[in-house]
């Protein structure tokens, strides 16, 4: 592999970024303290400090290099920024001379990303104070790790070596462990600051004997869990009476089920302090929707700060300072936006309707469009279609009558041409995961079938603005597939209005349904409890009172 030499940050800027990741997977060096990391990186940067150049001018040029030194680390870790980390330890108040005789701890350490910084700070904070051997035993003393993996266990301890050195504190013993996170309880109840990025893994990888601890632990007992959401819990046990945790994490404990007990427990136990989401900002190589949680014990009261990330200048912007758990719990799950605007979500999401004016439903599941959908001649069994993520119009083989019954293949067989291009796909068809009540010939799923013959608009699920909202009508006899079908008897100029409007692009938006791209999704009980609300408040009809649209 191939070393490149980058002199300046222009150089390293202008460098390509399949360049700048070869770089990254290689040896890298700071200058600084002599930092090193072998398959992994930490400063790619020579004879500059990164934090001078993460808030100069050329932030949007470094944005892209930050993204590509974030590697992926074995058993679901993920080597963490350094910007990531100087927030995490500045929102979490590890900084200046508070942090003397504090206990910290990053307990899955990999190769020192956060350690580091603690150290760093640490030294800084007993700089001209503490000799060098009160310094050493302070080190000793207060700074704490785990790391299951040898190698990377070696290379943490040789980082925060160097960071000490640099302070001409030399032969630490560290208290950073070689050893099972997931085993470790002697450390329980005894740490100031739990500080770090757990690994990220779904417990289906995981080998037996990890999946079998993991499952003993009570924040994992719902849903397909996550290994991250474990260390939530072991690194909430950590903390003593008034410590402080500060994570980087997948955001998806906002509203999974594997992440049900954990946020009742964050609820219940008034843990919350800040969320900083990142939202579609990608502060890892590999696409993952991450969130800063900082958590403490012992709050003297209720507020959470909620902030958003400035891509731009890669630091959280203050979005709310005055919410409460009751703002942002709402039907169990975590939402997080203005004081204002939760309000206006909680009113939508709990809007009640007996029966209502829509109906929202998933069009086609045939799981073999490309058999079923395209531009096909034969002479019946045949529908219109429109792909509602895009619109367009196509053809489909349907295999129904108009009470949604499958028609029995020797009928179908009436087409010499649709008979032999069944045949020549019996294989593939039948290798779907049907439904017990469908049949090989049939489509894999029964949703939609049923409504072909009614009037319905086609509509897409993803979006950034209202430009992208494709709303297509369908009349009597033309399926959908790819999206959502809405049915009503609302009029259509109405229906787009409510449709077509940033009040729709903001609640979707706050359902934080991250998808690549910059896009937000939404389900069909999302949209379905949208339009009945915009609906009732346009027309001044009470809660409770809908009506059921006609034809329904």
């Amino acid at each position: 592999m191939p070393v490149f030499s980058f002199k300046s940050r222009r150089n390293f800027a202008g460098q390509t970024r399949k360049q700048r990741l070869q770089f990254a997977r290689g040896k890298s060096e700071s200058k600084q303290f002599g930092i090193w990391s072998k398959n992994a990186i930490i400063y790619p940067v020579v004879k500059e400090n990164f934090a001078s150049i993460a808030h100069s001018e050329e932030v949007g040029k470094m944005k892209t290099q930050l993204k590509d030194i974030s590697l992926n680390k074995s058993n679901g870790r993920i080597y963490t920024p350094n910007y990531i980390v100087r927030i995490i330890l500045d929102e979490a108040g590890y900084n200046g001379e508070k942090i003397i005789g504090k206990h910290a701890i990053d307990n899955s350490c990999g190769d020192g990303a956060f350690l580091t910084e603690i150290v760093k700070r640490y030294c800084e904070a007993r700089q001209g104070v503490a000799s060098a051997e009160e310094l050493k035993g302070e080190l000793e003393t207060f700074i704490h790790g785990i790391e299951i993996d040898s190698e990377e266990h070696e290379k943490c301890v040789a980082n925060v070596s160097a960071v000490a050195e640099g302070f001409n504190i030399h032969g630490v013993d560290w208290d950073i462990r070689c050893a099972d996170t997931l085993e470790t309880t002697d450390l329980d109840g005894k740490m100031d600051f739990v500080l770090g990025n757990p690994p990220y893994v779904r417990v289906h990888n995981l080998a037996d004997g990890n999946f079998n601890k993991i499952k003993q632990y009570a924040f994992s007992k719902n849903g397909m869990t996550d290994l991250f959401i474990v260390f939530y819990e072991i690194g909430l046990k950590m903390l003593n009476k008034n410590g402080v945790l500060g994570y980087i994490t997948p955001s998806s404990f906002f509203n999974s089920i594997a992440g049900s007990a954990l946020r009742e427990h964050l609820i219940s136990n008034n843990l919350i302090a800040k969320i900083i989401d990142l939202k579609h900002f990608q502060a890892f190589e590999a696409t993952t929707y991450t969130t800063i949680a900082i958590l403490k014990n012992n709050k003297k009261n209720k507020a959470i700060t909620y902030s958003e990330f400035d891509e731009v200048n890669l630091c959280p912007v203050t979005i709310a300072d005055d919410l409460c758990p009751d703002d942002i719990y709402i039907a169990k799950n975590f939402y997080f936006a203005s004081k204002e605007n939760l309000k206006r979500l909680k009113r939508i999401m709990f809007f009640r309707e007996d029966n209502g004016f829509f109906a929202v439903k998933n069009g086609f599941a045939t799981l073999a469009d490309k058999f079923f959908i395209g531009k096909f001649d034969f002479s019946e069994h045949v529908i219109p279609i429109v792909k509602a993520s895009t619109g367009k119009h196509y053809t489909c083989i349907f295999p129904y009558d108009k009470e949604g019954r499958l028609i029995p293949l020797a009928e179908l067989a009436h087409d010499a041409n649709l008979q032999k291009y069944y045949r020549s796909n019996q294989q593939n068809l039948t290798m779907r995961s049907l439904e017990k009540a469908s049949n090989w010939h049939g489509f894999g799923r029964s949703q939609g079938i049923n409504d072909v013959y009614k009037m319905k608009y086609a509509i897409n699920t993803l979006l950034r603005g209202t430009g992208d909202i494709k709303l297509t009508i369908c009349p009597p006899g033309v399926g959908v597939y790819s999206g959502l079908y809405i049915m009503t008897s609302v009029p259509e100029a109405e229906l787009r209005e409510i449709l077509y409007s940033n009040e729709f692009v903001n609640y979707v938006s706050m359902l934080s349904k991250y998808k690549s791209g910059g896009y937000y999704t939404f389900s069909s009980k999302d949209l379905k409890v949208y339009l009945e609300y915009k609906y009732a408040e346009r027309n001044g009809v009470k809660n409770g009172q809908c009506r059921i649209f006609a034809d329904a």
